[in-house]
Protein backbone atom coordinates (compact mmCIF):
# COMPACT_ATOMS: atom_id res chain seq x y z
CA UNK A 1 0.00 0.00 0.00
CA UNK A 2 1.45 3.79 -0.83
CA UNK A 3 2.56 5.44 2.34
CA UNK A 4 0.55 8.74 2.74
CA UNK A 5 3.90 10.95 4.33
CA UNK A 6 7.27 10.33 3.35
CA UNK A 7 9.99 11.08 6.15
CA UNK A 8 13.18 12.03 4.30
CA UNK A 9 16.34 11.68 6.72
CA UNK A 10 19.37 11.99 5.37
CA UNK A 11 22.36 10.66 7.79
CA UNK A 12 25.93 11.11 8.60
CA UNK A 13 27.91 9.27 11.38
CA UNK A 14 24.07 8.82 13.70
CA UNK A 15 24.78 5.38 14.56
CA UNK A 16 23.31 5.83 18.16
CA UNK A 17 20.77 8.25 17.46
CA UNK A 18 18.57 6.86 14.11
CA UNK A 19 17.05 4.06 15.14
CA UNK A 20 15.27 5.38 18.03
CA UNK A 21 14.79 8.89 15.79
CA UNK A 22 12.10 6.74 13.53
CA UNK A 23 10.56 4.61 16.22
CA UNK A 24 9.98 8.27 18.30
CA UNK A 25 8.69 9.64 15.15
CA UNK A 26 6.61 6.95 14.46
CA UNK A 27 5.05 6.66 17.72
CA UNK A 28 4.07 10.23 18.41
CA UNK A 29 1.53 9.51 15.03
CA UNK A 30 -2.46 10.07 15.89
CA UNK A 31 -4.14 8.95 12.89
CA UNK A 32 -3.82 5.92 10.77
CA UNK A 33 -1.89 7.77 8.48
CA UNK A 34 0.89 5.11 6.44
CA UNK A 35 4.77 6.39 6.96
CA UNK A 36 7.47 5.91 5.09
CA UNK A 37 10.79 6.67 6.18
CA UNK A 38 13.70 7.05 3.59
CA UNK A 39 17.48 6.97 4.96
CA UNK A 40 19.77 7.95 3.02
CA UNK A 41 23.17 7.12 4.58
CA UNK A 42 25.44 9.98 3.43
CA UNK A 43 28.89 7.60 3.48
CA UNK A 44 28.86 6.96 7.10
CA UNK A 45 32.12 5.82 8.50
CA UNK A 46 30.23 4.45 11.71
CA UNK A 47 28.10 1.69 10.71
CA UNK A 48 25.07 3.93 10.49
CA UNK A 49 22.92 2.20 7.77
CA UNK A 50 24.26 -1.38 9.23
CA UNK A 51 22.89 -0.69 12.79
CA UNK A 52 19.79 0.56 11.17
CA UNK A 53 19.10 -2.62 9.04
CA UNK A 54 20.11 -4.71 12.32
CA UNK A 55 17.10 -2.79 14.04
CA UNK A 56 14.36 -2.92 10.78
CA UNK A 57 12.78 -5.91 12.27
CA UNK A 58 11.93 -4.06 15.61
CA UNK A 59 10.93 -0.69 13.68
CA UNK A 60 8.22 -2.67 11.41
CA UNK A 61 6.48 -3.33 14.96
CA UNK A 62 4.68 -0.15 14.46
CA UNK A 63 1.93 -0.10 12.52
CA UNK A 64 1.95 1.22 9.38
CA UNK A 65 5.66 1.79 8.61
CA UNK A 66 7.93 1.37 5.52
CA UNK A 67 11.52 1.90 5.90
CA UNK A 68 14.03 2.45 2.35
CA UNK A 69 17.61 2.45 2.95
CA UNK A 70 20.32 4.01 0.53
CA UNK A 71 24.03 5.00 0.78
CA UNK A 72 26.07 7.29 -0.96
CA UNK A 73 29.27 5.78 -1.68
CA UNK A 74 31.00 9.37 -1.66
CA UNK A 75 30.00 11.85 1.42
CA UNK A 76 27.68 14.47 -0.76
CA UNK A 77 26.34 16.90 1.95
CA UNK A 78 22.54 16.92 3.22
CA UNK A 79 21.59 19.02 -0.40
CA UNK A 80 22.31 16.10 -2.37
CA UNK A 81 21.07 13.25 0.45
CA UNK A 82 17.78 15.14 0.30
CA UNK A 83 17.43 15.49 -3.35
CA UNK A 84 18.23 11.35 -3.34
CA UNK A 85 15.58 10.91 -0.31
CA UNK A 86 13.07 12.58 -2.48
CA UNK A 87 13.68 10.58 -5.17
CA UNK A 88 13.26 7.31 -3.99
CA UNK A 89 10.35 8.35 -1.82
CA UNK A 90 6.77 6.88 -2.41
CA UNK A 91 4.12 9.23 -0.77
CA UNK A 92 2.73 12.65 -2.21
CA UNK A 93 3.62 13.94 1.35
CA UNK A 94 7.44 15.01 1.98
CA UNK A 95 8.63 15.66 5.61
CA UNK A 96 11.82 16.50 5.00
CA UNK A 97 14.31 16.64 8.10
CA UNK A 98 17.14 15.03 10.62
CA UNK A 99 18.25 12.27 12.16
CA UNK A 100 18.47 13.65 15.62
CA UNK A 101 15.16 15.17 16.10
CA UNK A 102 11.63 14.09 17.78
CA UNK A 103 8.58 15.13 16.55
CA UNK A 104 5.60 16.39 18.53
CA UNK A 105 2.63 14.34 19.63
CA UNK A 106 -0.02 14.53 16.15
CA UNK A 107 2.41 15.52 13.95
CA UNK A 108 0.71 13.46 11.34
CA UNK A 109 -2.83 15.11 12.00
CA UNK A 110 -1.79 18.40 11.51
CA UNK A 111 0.64 18.11 8.71
CA UNK A 112 -2.46 16.30 6.65
CA UNK A 113 -4.63 19.14 7.66
CA UNK A 114 -2.82 22.16 6.91
CA UNK A 115 -0.64 20.50 3.44
CA UNK A 116 -1.58 22.64 0.72
CA UNK A 117 -0.46 21.82 -3.31
CA UNK A 118 1.61 25.07 -3.30
CA UNK A 119 2.33 25.81 0.16
CA UNK A 120 5.35 24.23 2.02
CA UNK A 121 4.99 23.77 5.66
CA UNK A 122 7.59 25.01 8.22
CA UNK A 123 7.37 23.40 11.43
CA UNK A 124 8.81 25.08 14.66
CA UNK A 125 11.81 23.97 15.63
CA UNK A 126 12.59 23.71 20.08
CA UNK A 127 15.54 22.42 21.79
CA UNK A 128 15.14 20.45 24.61
CA UNK A 129 15.17 21.83 28.53
CA UNK A 130 15.20 25.28 27.22
CA UNK A 131 12.51 27.77 25.82
CA UNK A 132 14.04 28.14 22.38
CA UNK A 133 11.20 28.46 19.65
CA UNK A 134 12.18 28.99 16.08
CA UNK A 135 9.06 29.65 13.54
CA UNK A 136 10.87 29.92 10.36
CA UNK A 137 13.95 32.02 9.72
CA UNK A 138 14.95 35.45 8.09
CA UNK A 139 16.75 36.23 5.70
CA UNK A 140 20.34 38.48 5.88
CA UNK A 141 21.19 40.56 2.81
CA UNK A 142 23.79 40.96 1.32
CA UNK A 143 25.72 37.88 4.03
CA UNK A 144 22.78 35.57 2.67
CA UNK A 145 22.55 34.08 5.89
CA UNK A 146 19.61 33.48 8.34
CA UNK A 147 18.47 34.73 11.52
CA UNK A 148 15.40 32.85 13.23
CA UNK A 149 12.31 33.88 13.77
CA UNK A 150 11.35 34.09 17.38
CA UNK A 151 7.71 35.41 17.92
CA UNK A 152 4.55 33.91 16.13
CA UNK A 153 0.93 35.18 15.82
CA UNK A 154 0.38 31.50 15.74
CA UNK A 155 -2.12 29.07 13.27
CA UNK A 156 -0.47 29.39 9.88
CA UNK A 157 1.67 32.28 9.16
CA UNK A 158 3.89 33.69 5.90
CA UNK A 159 7.40 33.12 7.01
CA UNK A 160 10.50 33.69 4.53
CA UNK A 161 12.41 30.86 4.93
CA UNK A 162 12.00 26.88 6.17
CA UNK A 163 14.86 25.25 7.58
CA UNK A 164 15.98 21.70 7.15
CA UNK A 165 14.63 19.53 10.03
CA UNK A 166 11.08 21.08 9.70
CA UNK A 167 9.86 21.41 6.29
CA UNK A 168 6.77 19.72 4.82
CA UNK A 169 6.57 19.43 0.84
CA UNK A 170 3.72 18.27 -1.38
CA UNK A 171 6.19 16.13 -3.35
CA UNK A 172 4.67 17.37 -6.92
CA UNK A 173 5.90 20.73 -5.81
CA UNK A 174 9.51 19.56 -4.89
CA UNK A 175 9.81 18.24 -8.06
CA UNK A 176 8.00 21.34 -9.77
CA UNK A 177 11.16 23.43 -8.26
CA UNK A 178 13.71 20.93 -8.80
CA UNK A 179 14.97 19.94 -5.62
CA UNK A 180 17.65 21.50 -3.61
CA UNK A 181 19.91 23.27 -5.94
CA UNK A 182 22.94 19.94 -6.45
CA UNK A 183 25.27 23.15 -7.66
CA UNK A 184 25.20 23.75 -3.23
CA UNK A 185 28.17 21.97 -1.51
CA UNK A 186 28.29 19.91 1.35
CA UNK A 187 26.75 22.85 4.26
CA UNK A 188 25.01 25.77 4.14
CA UNK A 189 22.51 28.09 2.49
CA UNK A 190 20.91 25.14 0.62
CA UNK A 191 17.94 26.02 2.97
CA UNK A 192 17.55 29.56 2.39
CA UNK A 193 18.69 29.48 -1.31
CA UNK A 194 15.35 26.69 -1.84
CA UNK A 195 12.97 28.67 0.12
CA UNK A 196 13.40 31.93 -1.88
CA UNK A 197 13.33 29.88 -5.24
CA UNK A 198 9.91 29.16 -3.74
CA UNK A 199 8.51 31.76 -3.41
CA UNK A 200 9.63 33.60 -6.26
CA UNK A 201 8.20 30.05 -8.20
CA UNK A 202 5.04 31.05 -6.74
CA UNK A 203 4.37 28.87 -3.78
CA UNK A 204 4.43 30.28 -0.27
CA UNK A 205 5.77 29.15 3.26
CA UNK A 206 4.34 29.19 5.88
CA UNK A 207 4.72 28.35 9.66
CA UNK A 208 2.62 25.82 11.73
CA UNK A 209 3.24 27.07 14.75
CA UNK A 210 1.84 24.13 16.51
CA UNK A 211 4.02 21.48 14.41
CA UNK A 212 7.07 21.30 16.90
CA UNK A 213 10.14 19.29 15.85
CA UNK A 214 12.58 18.72 18.45
CA UNK A 215 16.11 19.23 17.26
CA UNK A 216 19.18 18.07 19.11
CA UNK A 217 21.56 21.22 18.33
CA UNK A 218 25.28 20.59 18.18
CA UNK A 219 27.48 22.05 21.48
CA UNK A 220 28.43 25.13 21.03
CA UNK A 221 31.99 24.11 20.83
CA UNK A 222 31.15 20.62 18.91
CA UNK A 223 29.37 23.50 16.30
CA UNK A 224 32.22 26.00 15.77
CA UNK A 225 34.68 22.88 15.27
CA UNK A 226 32.61 21.59 12.95
CA UNK A 227 32.14 24.83 11.02
CA UNK A 228 35.73 25.47 10.74
CA UNK A 229 35.78 22.04 9.18
CA UNK A 230 33.21 23.06 6.34
CA UNK A 231 33.95 26.88 5.94
CA UNK A 232 35.58 26.62 2.52
CA UNK A 233 31.70 25.42 0.89
CA UNK A 234 29.64 27.42 3.54
CA UNK A 235 31.48 30.16 1.98
CA UNK A 236 30.77 29.29 -1.32
CA UNK A 237 27.42 28.34 -0.80
CA UNK A 238 26.25 31.85 0.48
CA UNK A 239 28.20 33.33 -2.15
CA UNK A 240 26.79 31.29 -5.01
CA UNK A 241 22.87 32.17 -3.50
CA UNK A 242 23.78 35.56 -3.21
CA UNK A 243 24.80 35.85 -7.23
CA UNK A 244 21.87 34.11 -8.34
CA UNK A 245 19.64 36.82 -6.86
CA UNK A 246 21.02 40.17 -6.24
CA UNK A 247 21.38 42.97 -8.27
CA UNK A 248 24.83 43.99 -9.36
CA UNK A 249 25.24 46.13 -6.52
CA UNK A 250 24.50 43.66 -4.07
CA UNK A 251 26.61 41.49 -5.39
CA UNK A 252 29.38 43.44 -5.41
CA UNK A 253 28.51 43.82 -1.23
CA UNK A 254 28.23 40.38 -1.52
CA UNK A 255 31.75 39.85 -2.29
CA UNK A 256 33.40 42.51 -0.27
CA UNK A 257 31.65 41.40 2.31
CA UNK A 258 33.13 37.97 2.49
CA UNK A 259 36.46 39.29 1.13
CA UNK A 260 37.16 40.93 4.08
CA UNK A 261 35.10 38.44 6.46
CA UNK A 262 37.06 35.02 5.29
CA UNK A 263 40.44 36.27 3.42
CA UNK A 264 41.63 32.86 4.05
CA UNK A 265 39.91 30.85 1.68
CA UNK A 266 37.85 33.74 -0.96
CA UNK A 267 40.26 33.00 -3.45
CA UNK A 268 39.83 29.31 -3.40
CA UNK A 269 36.19 30.02 -2.96
CA UNK A 270 36.20 32.49 -5.86
CA UNK A 271 38.13 29.82 -8.33
CA UNK A 272 35.20 27.32 -7.56
CA UNK A 273 32.56 30.25 -7.80
CA UNK A 274 33.99 30.81 -11.91
CA UNK A 275 34.08 27.07 -12.48
CA UNK A 276 30.66 26.50 -11.46
CA UNK A 277 27.03 27.10 -13.39
CA UNK A 278 26.31 29.48 -11.75
CA UNK A 279 25.81 32.58 -14.57
CA UNK A 280 24.15 29.55 -16.61
CA UNK A 281 21.38 28.46 -13.57
CA UNK A 282 20.59 32.58 -12.42
CA UNK A 283 19.78 32.84 -16.51
CA UNK A 284 17.89 29.85 -15.95
CA UNK A 285 15.97 30.60 -12.83
CA UNK A 286 15.32 33.96 -14.32
CA UNK A 287 12.92 32.91 -17.47
CA UNK A 288 11.29 30.24 -14.41
CA UNK A 289 10.19 32.94 -11.87
CA UNK A 290 6.68 34.13 -11.39
CA UNK A 291 8.11 37.01 -8.80
CA UNK A 292 11.23 39.46 -8.39
CA UNK A 293 13.82 38.97 -5.62
CA UNK A 294 12.75 42.16 -4.92
CA UNK A 295 9.21 40.79 -4.18
CA UNK A 296 10.37 39.30 -2.12
CA UNK A 297 12.05 42.10 0.00
CA UNK A 298 9.27 43.86 0.24
CA UNK A 299 7.06 41.11 0.68
CA UNK A 300 8.83 40.90 4.25
CA UNK A 301 10.32 44.09 4.76
CA UNK A 302 13.59 42.55 4.61
CA UNK A 303 16.45 45.02 5.66
CA UNK A 304 20.76 44.65 5.21
CA UNK A 305 22.70 43.45 8.14
CA UNK A 306 22.55 46.89 9.69
CA UNK A 307 19.16 47.85 8.92
CA UNK A 308 19.54 49.44 5.60
CA UNK A 309 17.92 49.13 2.58
CA UNK A 310 19.02 46.19 0.13
CA UNK A 311 20.29 47.31 -3.09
Amino acid sequence: MRPDISVLIPARNERSRIAPTIQAIARARSTDARVEFVIVDDASTDGCIANLVSAVPRLLEEPKIDIRVCRLDQHSGNYRARNQAAALASADILFITDAHVQFCQAWDERVLDHVRPNRILAGTVTQRDTPFRGYGCRLLVPLMGTSWNRETNGGVTPVPISVCSATVIPRDLFDKLGGYDPGMLQYGAGEPEFSVRAWLHGAEICSLADLEVEHEFKPRDEFASFLAGVRLFWVHNCIRFGLLYLSELGCMQLLRYYARAFPAVFQQVLEMVQSSNVWERREFLETQRQRSFEWFVGRFGLKNQIGGEII
